[in-house]
């Protein structure tokens, strides 16, 4: 499973069965709803909801309907009155040593994006009429809560909103709940700041402006609408990223991101992680741009959701950005022959690092895959497949391993998660680990030898998902729009989608889209 992945249609099939809970709930539990009008709705309408027992939550003037909370008894009874001309369920979106010196980016690290995406190119100006880093635009962001104080944030962020707690504070604590991290790492690859620690964004002069939408479990359709609204037509921005999504199509939702586009901004949206052959909403409204996942090789992520209305591709897999302040990890597997890049599983056990014999735990299927006399303290070498990474690593540890290394079964990097804060049986997890398959078997080459892990609290981390493409394709949009800011938005969307790198079947096709954006192309395109 990758880590914190948000647009996940199956999980939202989940919290929509539970909000509508023909078994869990009594038959009469309120739902959330939109109800459009002929009209645009005033006192008279919101007056018609009330007297049907129902709350107006949220207000759409642009498209004449209100979100609304009814008893699912009186849904009928409200669609037949006259003046309605429709009611539809408010579809659940969900959410899809680095502070001493800034990481330079390179292929073999998480900041490849910025060069397969050629973000560093227009950066540097080379072969430009002058560089670009998206100053003057407000490059915004509807996520999950937000670390503004983060030092790869804090000097981009302008405002925000809260539209589930209805506040002005998009904070990440927010409400008693757990921390959220996601949207801190989108955030960051927009645009964090290009300074002395971390990392920076595509575009990492733009403005921020962001909506705090969703918790980490999930939201409404109409709390993320709200929080749009707001960032368009208040915060003014140009380009809005939402890495998020659900499986449930919305007509009042559709009309909603046709009324922003009118107003000139464009809405990039995440395709899904289900390695469906169906896009995810909103990313699946063709007046929205919906953006597929690659790796550093520019193949398709296993995860990434294909089809009809996909438009670009961008990097998704293990991709370094900024997360709330003490929240993310930094992890390293060395040995004689030197450091090997690794990442730290969700809920794995800290460590500066812990040392011992390494050993050959196959798929850790069991305890005894580890030998049956294997050295005190030893670090356990396992293969990824046929259980889970919990399992595999509460069988090492119960065959006395002091720290795990999980490495993939194909070539490629992998994040993931334990599933929980202690082990089945309640103990402590210890420092575990993944890398790839082809660093996993250079690492079975030297089994016997002395082998170190280390698993450190940091303020950055690496993150899978299509949420993790998206916010590229946003700040390259940003670096467009730099050029001119006076171009419409269906010019700097011709720009991005005529000068993408092809990928796949030639021309356009649906598991890529156009291709992998290219900033520097785009950038030439648009006069820059």
């Amino acid at each position: 499973m990758q880590k914190l992945i948000l647009a996940v249609p199956a999980a939202a099939l989940v919290l929509v069965t539970l909000a509508v809970g023909a078994s869990a709930q009594p038959a009469a539990a309120r739902q959330h709803f939109f109800v459009g009008f002929a009209s645009t709705p005033g006192a008279a309408e919101r007056a018609l909801v009330e007297r049907h027992g129902g709350t107006v939550r949220v207000a759409f003037p642009e498209i004449d309907a209100l979100a609304i909370e009814l008893s699912e008894t009186t849904v009928g009874a409200l669609a037949r009155e006259r003046g309605v001309r429709y009611v539809e369920q408010d579809p659940v979106r969900y959410p899809l040593g680095l502070a001493d010196s800034q990481l330079v980016p390179s292929t073999s690290n998480g900041l490849y994006g910025l060069i397969t995406t050629r973000a560093t190119t227009v950066h540097a100006g080379a072969g430009l009429k002058k560089a670009y880093t998206g100053s003057g635009i407000r490059a915004c962001v509807a996520d999950t809560g937000l670390d503004y104080l983060h030092p790869d944030i804090a000097a981009n962020y302008k405002g925000g909103i809260d539209t589930v707690a209805d506040d002005g504070d998009p904070w990440y604590r927010n409400l008693g709940l757990p921390d959220e991290t996601h949207g801190t790492h989108v955030a960051g690859t927009v645009l964090g700041v290009n300074n002395t620690s971390g990392v920076y964004g595509v575009a990492y002069s733009s403005e921020l402006y962001y909506a705090r939408v969703l918790r980490n479990d999930g939201g409404y359709s109409s709390d993320i609408m709200d929080g749009v609204r707001w960032l368009v037509e208040q915060a003014r921005c140009k380009v809005v990223n939402m890495s998020l999504g659900g499986s449930f199509r919305s007509g009042t939702e559709e009309n909603f991101y046709k009324s922003m586009r009118s107003k000139g901004a464009l809405i990039v949206a995440a395709s899904g992680n289900d390695s469906a052959s169906r896009i995810s909403y909103p990313a699946g409204y063709p007046v929205n741009i919906a953006v597929g996942a690659v790796d550093r090789n520019d193949v398709r992520a296993s995860f990434s959701n294909t089809g009809k209305n996909l438009d670009v591709a961008a990097p998704g897999v293990t991709v370094l950005s900024s997360v709330p302040q003490g929240l993310g990890s930094e992890a390293a597997v060395t040995t004689g022959a030197g450091p090997t890049t690794a990442y730290a599983f969700e809920y794995a056990g800290r460590t500066s690092g812990v040392t011992g014999t390494l050993v050959d735990c196959g798929k850790a299927l069991a305890a005894s895959n580890c030998g049956t006399n294997p050295p005190a303290g030893f670090v356990a070498l396992i293969q990824r497949g046929d259980i889970s990474f919990a399992d595999k690593v509460k069988n090492a540890t119960a065959a006395g391993a002091a720290a795990a290394v999980i490495y993939n079964n194909a070539a490629g990097e992998f994040t993931g998660t334990l599933g929980s804060a202690t082990a089945s049986d309640g103990r402590a997890w210890i420092p575990a680990v993944s890398t790839s398959g082809t660093d996993g078997t250079t690492l079975k080459g030297q089994i016997g030898s002395s082998a170190t892990v280390t698993n450190v609290v940091s303020s950055w981390d690496h993150y899978d998902g299509t949420s993790m493409a998206t916010p590229h394709v946003s700040g390259v949009i940003a670096l467009i729009w730099s050029v001119n800011p006076m171009m419409s938005n269906s010019t700097v969307e011709d720009h991005l989608f005529k000068t993408a790198n092809d990928l796949g079947a030639a021309g356009y096709d649906t598991t890529y889209g156009h291709g992998r954006v290219n900033a520097e192309q785009a950038v030439r395109r648009a006069g820059g």
